[in-house]
């Protein structure tokens, strides 16, 4: 959904999906303070299944920052249609980097 060929998000759509990534992490690898982190980009693509949405969400952390790009990659089937439920998901796949940089650091 986002990129120069398709669909772009909006402001408010893109803030939902990192809420919804930064949750997926959470639950998966943390907790932790997305304060310590900035977002590179977020990927989103809409799949087959209602509701079923690929987010690819690249972050750095503000220390280490030009040496480390962590990519968090997973399928979430959302509860709800609206993005206002963002913290209402499934997670049908995930992948994350932040074990290799936990370990490395």
């Amino acid at each position: 959904m986002e990129n120069n060929d398709t669909h772009r998000l909006n402001k408010y759509q893109k803030k939902q999906f990192i809420k919804m990534a930064q949750s997926a992490v959470d639950k998966r690898d943390g907790p932790f303070d997305w304060g310590n982190y900035q977002t590179v980009s977020i990927d989103v693509y809409r799949m087959k299944g209602n509701h079923e949405y690929a987010l690819i969400y690249r972050i750095k952390p503000h220390i280490l920052s030009d040496k480390y790009i962590i990519t968090n990659s997973m399928v979430l089937k959302l509860k709800y249609r609206d993005l206002k439920e963002y913290q209402k998901f499934t997670i049908k796949k995930y992948y994350s980097d932040f074990s290799k940089f936990l370990m490395d650091n």
